[in-house]
């Protein structure tokens, strides 16, 4: 990306290259056979398409927007992942699976609150950005009470 902008890298663009550079790596695809020809299909049917829309924020602290994007699995897990633009070069530097009840950004870090298997309790994990390793790194992870008015994370495309 010469301009810069991670806005301007074309979501699917991004997203099928890196399905193919999961697979590529020997670790076998990183979706059901299933998931991956829903993403291959995308532009043709937007109503069937896994991959939610994307959102961007600043992740880094470099006062440039980061790509965040989820991918939704039939088991209504996600995988979500963060992009970010290396000397112009798109990155991952996030790979994170959950089945989240909400994804926000909070100054900088991505945290995720999950349902848990006891009643009444949810899990907050937060990722922040590390210097040292160039990615968003697990800063915490903790069991809070749920909170009953939080809503089912919405579904856009």
């Amino acid at each position: 990306m010469p301009s810069g902008d991670i806005r301007k890298a074309k979501l699917l663009t991004v997203v099928k290259a890196q399905v193919a550079a999961g697979s590529a790596l020997g670790g076998g695809p990183q979706f059901d056979s299933g998931t991956t020809r829903k993403i291959d299909a995308c532009a043709a049917e937007p109503a069937h398409c896994p991959v939610r829309k994307p959102q961007y924020r600043d992740l880094t602290g470099d006062g440039k927007d980061e790509l965040i994007v989820g991918i939704e699995a039939p088991d209504k897990s996600l995988a979500l992942w963060v992009f970010t633009l290396d000397h112009g070069v798109v990155t991952r530097i996030m790979d994170a699976g959950a089945t989240p009840l909400s994804v926000e950004v909070a100054n900088g870090d991505l945290i995720l609150r999950e349902p848990t298997g006891t009643p009444g309790y949810d899990t907050r994990t937060v990722y922040a950005w590390d210097t040292r390793t160039q990615t968003m790194a697990l800063r915490s992870m903790e069991f809070d009470q749920a909170d009953s008015a939080t809503p089912a994370p919405e579904r856009t495309r």
